[in-house]
């Protein structure tokens, strides 16, 4: 099937991150399109925004007409959708043809020169970065990044088709169906056990993504990771080293040797190494397409960061950082950080576990990341597409963590936590709608100092 070839769109789950950046190019393409969600977010908001008509009720008899036309009206999905979708089931039943997300996005970047940018964690972080420096370049590109990106304001930058850059993800295996001309694969880790059988799977796949390189392509690798390509990271034998790492005043600052140069005090406008890591790849990769080093070193000093990727919200009254972080390699990344930043502040943190199958899966782990703060406020599990298991919730973590500052909270108990507590540094974690607390977090925290 052609995805490109319709007249008309229809998202079902049009205001997630992936879809809503897709709804927006293809309206960028002068095609109709609509969709439904279940509720508001920043991304449905744009798109409505945009003048693009979207519904929040799962009714079929609310779809405009246009789209009911199977003929010229391809339907897309996302895998969070439920399988008892009304709107859904209404245009499978009709012989409408519909595909998922993963299908029509891999069909527009395999259409031209593609950059892929894979691995467990950073993906969001590393595109971002490149289409940043990219964004300074002469080069035409579009950029379909996982997260908003600051002062851009977008989850989508569209600036030309010469060039496309894409989170390849493997959650569903989605990234096997893109074939980059440059691929990146950051670090490879256990998740997404309900799609892979166990850590082999995972490294399997990550392998096939890596064969998927069209002929002459570039793969740029981690070099703790057996790949043939481009390696980077901080042991000696690496390709792409990153070294000299520290930070100052809000900044990181830190050196690269690469290709027998050595480009030194590179300033990136984030904190946290995990950050100076993916600005690195971001260096390297962006210098495979000729970009002048010195427009990368600029664009590094004026990156304006991400929407919940180690967002520093506040540093006053108290510092509160905000972070997607939904793995425990992911918060073992922010502790550190944490601890090298602030070394002797008392850290509160605020944690959504995301998925019942992903709790399951890491118990202990996320206990053993957890308990290293000095406390931990656990909000029920976010369920996302998932149904709840039995015996599994947030209170399965909270029992194995080996910390007695620990509390079981609801939302509307994080004003009360806040208030009665006198934590230094506050850090709200997790990907599902803890998000949307953020502004209230923020407010909560200044009200404190006032009163």
């Amino acid at each position: 099937m052609n995805c490109l070839s319709h007249t008309n769109y229809y998202f079902i789950g049009i205001g997630g991150i992936g879809m809503s950046s897709l709804a927006e190019y293809m309206s960028h393409l002068d095609k109709k399109v609509a969709g439904y969600d279940r509720e508001k977010s920043f991304q449905s908001t744009r798109l409505i925004k945009l003048g693009i008509k979207i519904i929040f009720s799962d009714c079929e008899q609310k779809i405009n007409s246009k789209f009911k036309d199977s003929k010229n009206t391809l339907i897309v999905y996302t895998p969070a959708i439920n399988e008892n979708n009304k709107i859904l089931n209404f245009y499978k039943s009709n012989n409408f043809n519909v595909v998922k997300r993963s299908d029509l996005l891999a069909e527009i970047v395999n259409s031209s020169f593609c950059i892929a940018i894979a691995g467990t964690h950073g993906k969001t972080t590393t595109t971002s970065i490149l289409s940043h420096i990219l964004f300074n370049s002469e080069l035409k590109f579009t950029s379909f990044i996982g997260g908003v990106l600051k002062k851009y304001e977008s989850n989508i930058i569209i600036k030309g088709d010469d060039i496309f850059i894409v989170e390849a993800d493997e959650y569903d295996k989605t990234f096997l169906k893109i074939n980059p001309n440059i691929a990146s694969i950051l670090n490879v880790d256990g998740d997404h056990y309900d799609i892979y059988t166990d850590i082999n799977d995972i490294n399997k796949s990550f392998e096939k993504f890596a064969n998927n390189l069209k002929q002459n392509g570039i793969l740029f690798h981690n070099s703790n990771l057996n790949f043939n390509g481009i390696s980077f990271g901080e042991n000696s034998f690496a390709d792409a080293r990153i070294i000299n790492k520290k930070n100052c005043c809000g900044k990181s600052i830190f050196d690269i040797e690469f290709q027998n140069n050595l480009y030194k005090n590179i300033e990136l406008n984030m904190l946290g190494d995990h950050n100076a890591f993916n600005a690195m790849v971001a260096f390297i990769i962006a210098k495979s397409l000729k970009i002048k080093p010195e427009i990368i070193i600029k664009s590094l000093k004026s990156f304006p960061g991400i929407k919940r990727r180690f967002s520093i919200e506040l540093i006053d009254p108290k510092i509160y950082i905000d972070d997607y972080a939904h793995h425990p390699n992911e918060i073992n990344s922010i502790y550190n950080s944490v601890k090298t930043l602030y070394p002797n502040k008392r850290k509160l943190v605020i944690f959504q576990p995301h998925l019942f199958s992903r709790t399951k899966d890491f118990l202990v782990e996320f206990a053993k990341s957890l308990e290293k703060f000095d406390k931990i406020a656990l909000l029920d599990i976010y369920p996302a597409r998932e149904k709840p298991l039995k015996g599994i919730s947030s209170k399965s973590i909270f029992d194995k963590i080996n910390n007695k500052n620990k509390a079981l909270i609801d939302k509307s108990d994080i004003s009360k936590l806040l208030l009665d507590d006198d934590y230094e540094l506050v850090i709200s974690m997790g990907a599902g709608d803890i998000g949307d607390l953020v502004e209230s977090i923020k407010q909560t925290i200044i009200d404190q100092n006032e009163n």
